[in-house]
Parts: structure tokens; C-alpha cells; sequence
């Protein structure tokens, strides 16, 4: 059992650096000099609050350890180039969450594309009966790490998360 443990352990952490490197090449991809074009801390924020969906400045703040005004000057500016947008919250007036804006997510599914274009390869190389099977297993993988990361986000930040895409 230990020699798959390690097995499963190895191919995941290959897959989990394929991703990051790509992840990573867009990134840092310069998305154009425009005046609206972010900068790589910017994309890193806006990518907390996408993956968050709808903290606050202080729970961004917290997220990403930079002190409240950082964090606050980083989100004004996102707001300015249209990347985020300030919803006020309807249960307690004064708190205001953050949502990424449609802009945003036009610019994000590159990574999306990459998910498509493993998943094509994977189509091609497997039957539907194995896809299914692999399905299943990635959600169980989901559902076990979003427990995990559900309850260190809330623990140290104040964050709920359900991992959900909601592109």
C-alpha cells in the first residue's frame, strides 16, 4: 500500500506542477500595456477574490497577509481598471464584498482552456467508462480538500468558501 500511496503521491504533485507552471506562463503574461492591463500582484488579488467569491477588503487583507491599507489600495485599483467590483452587503449595510467583474473572468478562462484541453487529451485516450470513474475520484478529491481548505480559510481568515466555479 505504501509503494501506491507514494505512487499517487509522485503522478499528483507532477500534475499539481504542470498546472502551476501554466498557471504561472499566464500569469505573467503580459496581457497588453493598456491602461486597464494588471499588474502580477493585481492578477494575484483579483484571483483570491474570484477564488473567495466576495470577501471583504479585511478578509482579502487577511488572505493574502498584507496590512488593510495595502490591501485596500490594490482593490481601488482593480476597481478603477474594472477587474472588481464593490457590492455592499445586503444583511449589514456596512460591510462591502469584492466580486471579480465579467472583464476578469473573460481574461481568467485562459486557465479554463487549459483544463478543456487536458481533458480533450483525455477523452481521446480513455473510454467514457474510465472518464466517469475518474469523475467520480476527482470529486471525492473535492470534496475532502474543499473540507479542509473550507475550515483553515474560516479558521485563520474569517472566510467562508465553497469552491465552486462560478464562471
Amino acid at each position: 500500500m505504501e509503494d501506491i500511496k507514494s505512487s499517487l503521491s509522485d503522478v499528483m504533485n507532477s500534475i499539481y506542477l504542470k498546472y502551476k507552471l501554466n498557471f504561472y506562463q499566464n500569469l505573467y503574461y503580459d496581457n497588453g500595456s493598456s491602461e486597464d492591463s494588471l499588474t502580477v500582484m493585481e492578477k494575484f488579488c483579483a484571483e483570491a477574490i474570484f477564488a473567495l467569491q466576495g470577501p471583504t477588503v479585511n478578509q482579502l487583507a487577511k488572505f493574502i497577509r498584507v496590512s488593510q491599507p495595502n490591501a485596500a489600495y490594490k482593490v481601488n485599483n482593480l476597481v478603477k481598471k474594472g477587474h472588481v467590483e464593490k457590492v455592499r452587503s445586503q444583511k449589514d449595510r456596512r460591510q462591502v464584498h469584492l466580486f471579480v467583474t465579467e472583464k476578469f473572468k473573460e481574461q481568467y478562462h485562459v486557465n479554463y482552456r487549459y483544463v478543456d484541453e487536458i481533458i480533450d487529451c483525455l477523452q481521446d485516450k480513455v473510454s467514457d467508462e474510465e472518464l466517469e470513474t475518474f469523475k467520480k475520484v476527482l470529486e471525492i478529491m473535492d470534496d475532502g480538500v474543499l473540507e479542509h481548505v473550507s475550515e483553515a480559510l474560516h479558521r485563520e481568515n474569517n472566510v467562508s468558501f465553497t469552491g465552486q466555479y462560478h464562471g
